[in-house]
């Protein structure tokens, strides 16, 4: 596949916060929009997590009302429409840093409402072409997004990314049996981004409620990794149906 390649039709971002865009495929979204109809779809609405002491003293409806603000403004300006839904997440349903990591999807009570919901959602959207979460890392609000979407990729061509910061926490051959064992995915593209880092990083700066120095330097850490000799940074996207990758290169340009 070229670099030089666009993404066209109708897109659809699925995002499980907000900043899950920005941070784990940022460098496509700057690089490859191209003349895409895009709309970021971000799930879990409801906040209070924050690395601003000074926000998370002003309550949960605060955070909120901000990181929808910061939704808002990526979406401005990259010329991306957004629809943002209200689940409350695993901040405020109890789960504590190490517990959203370690829940199961069938253990928590708001997963089916979340799985119905949101594969309702996409399937009103009719995407050419998704992006979902690959759950790398077990955040048990990524779960629940990616266990949707696979209710309905046989649908809608859907490639699947790896998400950040969590992907950076992990060995690269960790991340990749996790991609292709756990989630059955196999590799769709390795996108050079070398190109597109600083508007990456500007864009993860949008979301100034949540990101701090290490969080850069995660993404940094994590797309240096898979990048390819001749590139320094690059992210990658998988597919579920290896057979499906002529499919999702028809809404490629």
């Amino acid at each position: 596949m070229p670099e030089n390649f666009a993404f066209a039709g109708n897109l659809l971002l699925v995002s499980p916060h907000p900043d899950d865009i920005a941070y784990s495929c940022g460098g496509v979204v700057a690089a490859h929009l191209g003349e895409a109809t895009a709309t970021l779809l971000t799930v879990f609405g409801r906040s209070e997590w924050t690395v601003s002491p000074r926000l998370a003293a002003e309550g949960q409806e605060a955070v909120s009302r901000v990181r929808a603000e910061e939704d808002r403004r990526y979406c401005d300006a990259h010329g991306i429409a957004y629809t943002l839904l209200d689940f409350p997440d695993a901040s405020l349903r109890g789960y504590d840093d190490e517990g959203e990591l370690t829940a199961r999807v069938a253990d928590d009570p708001l997963t089916d409402e979340v799985v119905d919901v949101l594969a309702e959602a996409v399937r009103a959207a009719a995407p050419d072409l998704v992006l979902a979460p690959a759950g790398m890392g077990d955040h048990i609000d990524h779960l629940m997004v990616h266990e949707a979407l696979r209710r309905v990729d046989h649908e809608f061509s859907t490639l699947y990314y790896e998400d950040i910061p969590y992907s950076a926490h992990h060995e690269i051959t960790g991340v990749e049996d996790t991609m292709r064992g756990a989630r059955k995915l196999e590799p769709f593209h390795v996108f050079d981004i070398s190109s597109a880092i600083d508007d990456k990083i500007a864009g993860m700066l949008v979301y100034e409620s949540q990101t701090d120095e290490q969080a850069i330097a995660d993404m940094r850490h994590h797309n240096g990794r898979v990048a390819p000799a001749e590139a320094a940074f690059a992210e990658r996207l998988w597919t579920a149906r290896p057979k499906a990758a002529g499919n999702v290169g028809a809404r490629l340009r």
